[in-house]
């Protein structure tokens, strides 16, 4: 009876489909605005200037139904969808929506995030960052922090060109519409460590300015951040020696976005 529970609860709604469809065929030039609202004021309407969301964060239901698949440890791969809600300029609209893959009968979960904002932290400039290319891997707090300032003081003009890159065979510009894990270690650490023990799971949007100056490549770096109920401890974190906690939170890199770095069917 759970189960049927579930899956009439998560699978994908038409709402999310639109919003999926919305993103893929709105302009180009215009997907800067979902990411911005317009500032209210005492006395006035409107202040006149925006600010820009900086984090997405799962709502508590659905963090519980995420826990809720502790005993089956059956997580495939996760997508993070990128969706846009009807414009409205003083709401953000871009609402990315998580899906994860299961074994059996649940098939696939979504999860759709809620876009905020919240002061920037000032980033750490001490240290080395590692290898963002790493095909989807854990990574350390101190590049989540980099890439999210780099997004924080991006200028607006420049936000709609995250989203899209030069097939340089085609010549044709192409825009991503998800990113993948699938990784087996970052599957598995979510199957036996985390799942069951979420506290909290937060999209964190990111630029990688490596990949920025490169028109082949999709620069819009989203990482999300876990923070378990208790601490994390497993031969993956410690093998990999790639993952901090910042407030006890664990960071894990999208980077495989499709296109155009998509599966092969």
């Amino acid at each position: 009876m759970e189960q049927t529970t579930l899956e009439k609860k998560q699978l994908m709604t038409l709402d999310q489909s639109e919003k999926i469809q919305r993103w893929q065929e709105e302009e180009v030039l215009l997907l800067a605005r979902h990411f911005q609202r317009l500032n209210e004021t005492k006395g006035k309407p409107f202040s006149g200037h925006y600010t820009r969301t900086n984090y997405f964060q799962m709502k508590q239901q659905d963090v519980d139904t995420l826990n809720g698949l502790k005993d089956e440890k059956t997580i495939q791969s996760i997508k993070t969808h990128l969706a846009l809600e009807v414009e409205d300029k003083k709401q953000f609209t871009f609402v990315p929506i998580i899906e994860v893959d299961v074994v059996g009968t649940l098939g696939n979960l979504f999860f759709s995030l809620v876009p905020r904002y919240k002061e920037p932290l000032q980033p750490n400039q001490n240290g080395t960052v590692g290898d963002a290319d790493n095909g989807g891997a854990l990574v350390p707090g101190i590049f989540k922090e980099m890439i999210l300032t780099n997004w924080n003081n991006l200028e607006d003009n420049l936000v709609d060109d995250l989203f899209v890159a030069v097939d340089t065979k085609a010549r044709q510009r192409e825009r991503v519409n998800y990113y993948l894990i699938e990784n087996t270690d970052i599957i598995t650490l979510f199957n036996d460590a985390l799942i069951g023990n979420i506290k909290e799971f937060i999209l964190y949007p990111g630029v990688d300015m490596n990949k920025f100056l490169k028109r082949d490549m999709i620069s819009f770096t989203p990482v999300i951040g876990i923070t378990p109920k208790i601490e994390v401890k497993t031969d993956i974190i410690s093998r990999h020696a790639v993952v901090e906690f910042t407030e006890d939170e664990i960071f894990i890199e999208y980077s495989r976005p499709c296109p155009p770095t998509c599966p092969i069917e």
